[in-house]
């Protein structure tokens, strides 16, 4: 199996009796599959862990369409435009909790969260490279030439990217940390429509970010596993096989409302 993340690095399918897995929430007061809410309960189980150091969260879901765009990102003279085109194509732009550069998701897209407690401070790049040498590990086994490392000219470019075959970036991974708690977020293209590369390539022109448009691979590019197939490792990967099961309602009943207070300064406006 794929290394075990030391230190405070977070579940791993040796230590994972006490994750609790998020699964769709549908109680009464809670949104259902909402783009802004499906991007801010991440930030919102962070604070959440770190106030009550509970046992680590895993997500895995496919989000709505979303351009998720970093702080600095809206910081930019043109991000206005930017946004506008990402609603003109039919995707909400939001800034997202963890960091790095614009990246548009949709369905065709899996992302994981992983929320941990950390009373001391572990240290970022370390989580990066175990957490990347676990995603390599796992796409192996799906048949990918898979790689730790960015590729020249990405999008969203990281040193722990998981490239296939040196050629095209898989996986992309960000972090937050607040005082107690640790998000590790990955995204994963399960496929890429002409739709989504050509938006991605009109965002990043827009903000002025460089990048070269055939590094943009995905899993159906480079091999036939099938989305069950990869959904199911994931989950048991970072979940185990014993975690409990919750919804968000159970973690913070008053959900809805936290929720409702975060989207007002993280839902990108376009004028």
């Amino acid at each position: 199996m794929t290394a075990r993340v030391r230190g405070d690095g977070g579940p791993s399918p040796a230590d994972a009796g006490g994750v609790r897995l998020l699964v769709d929430d549908d109680s009464p007061g809670v949104p259902g599959r909402d783009p802004a809410r499906e991007v801010l309960t991440s930030l919102l189980l962070l604070h959440r862990v770190a106030a009550d150091a509970g046992p680590a969260v895993v997500r895995v879901f496919s989000p709505e369409p979303t351009v998720a765009f970093s702080r600095r990102e809206s910081l930019h003279p043109r991000f206005s435009e930017a946004a506008a085109a990402a609603r003109a194509a039919g995707y909400l732009p939001i800034v997202r909790p963890a960091g790095g550069r614009a990246v548009v998701l949709d369905a065709d897209w899996l992302v994981i969260d992983v929320i941990h407690p950390e009373k001391k401070r572990g240290a970022d790049a370390e989580i990066f490279r175990a957490r990347g040498e676990q995603f390599v590990g796992l796409a192996r086994r799906w048949g990918v030439d898979a790689r730790l490392g960015p590729v020249p000219g990405e999008y969203c470019p990281g040193d722990w990217s998981v490239n296939a075959g040196g050629r095209v970036k898989l996986v992309g991974t960000a972090q937050r940390v607040v005082r107690g708690a640790r998000l590790f977020t990955a995204s994963l293209p399960l496929r890429v429509t002409p739709d989504a590369r050509r938006l991605l390539d009109r965002v990043n022109g827009i903000l002025d970010l460089p990048w070269d448009p055939a590094t943009a691979g995905s899993l159906a590019d480079e091999t036939a596993v099938t989305e069950a197939v990869v959904r199911a490792d994931v989950t048991a990967f970072f979940a185990g096989a014993d975690a409990r099961r919750v919804r968000l309602h159970d973690l913070i009943p008053d959900a809805a409302e936290a929720l409702a207070a975060l989207s007002g300064d993280r839902i990108a406006t376009s004028s």
